[in-house]
């Protein structure tokens, strides 16, 4: 029996970029499982394929379907990558989507490019819904700018909520962030010494 990390290694190794457009199709399975392993494999493939990906990536925008999970997939893995190239793609995605899920996911992809300021404070507003879920989507896509205005607002969600769940989460991704960006660590120990004291067994760990 496989591991993931086995599968992905032989169709890489047996199959390599010709194996694209067929994984591409699988991030549309209706498994779960079948769709992260896909995803997984091309993100191995992606900096070679990068390419077929963005040909791919704009094909699908400008097909114009409803709710394109794979469009998704694929933002993911160009931005994975820095693509500059969709930005103004994504910018336009919202109205691609009727699931308010995938907002957040769209301004983690435009964060990972741009790293542009101002979309922390879009993505505060999903950290701040009603909605566990995108709650939870936002509060990890917000790491990936790790600076002082991304910790101010993860550390006054985790005061605000009384959710355990989203607690641990946000700790998580303080303990992210700071992995990220070590100059936050006596920040955050000046702003919040309970929080410091509470990670620092994580940041021991990473």
């Amino acid at each position: 029996m496989y591991s993931r990390e086995d599968l992905i290694k032989k169709i890489v190794d047996e199959k390599g970029l010709q194996a694209i457009p067929n994984l591409i199709e699988l991030l549309d399975d209706d498994d779960y499982e079948v769709r992260e392993l896909a995803r997984d494999a091309l993100s191995v493939m992606a900096p070679e394929g990068k390419e077929y990906l963005l040909q791919e990536f704009k094909r699908r925008f400008n097909l114009n379907f409803q709710d394109d999970t794979v469009l998704l997939y694929l933002a993911e893995l160009l931005s994975d990558l820095k693509c500059h190239e969709i930005v103004e793609n994504l910018k336009m995605m919202f109205n691609k989507f009727s699931d308010e899920r995938a907002f957040p996911l769209i301004i983690e992809n435009l964060l990972k490019i741009t790293k542009d300021e101002s979309y922390l404070d879009i993505l505060k507003t999903y950290i701040d819904s009603d909605e566990w879920e995108i709650e939870e989507i936002s509060v990890m896509a917000i790491t990936e700018l790790p600076n002082r205005k991304t910790l101010d607002i993860l550390l006054e969600k985790y005061y605000k909520t009384s959710n355990n769940s989203l607690k641990v989460l946000i700790l998580d991704s303080i303990t992210k962030i700071l992995s990220k960006n070590f100059d936050l660590v006596p920040y955050l120990q000046e702003r919040d010494p309970e929080i410091s004291e509470k990670l620092q067994w994580h940041l021991k760990r990473s």
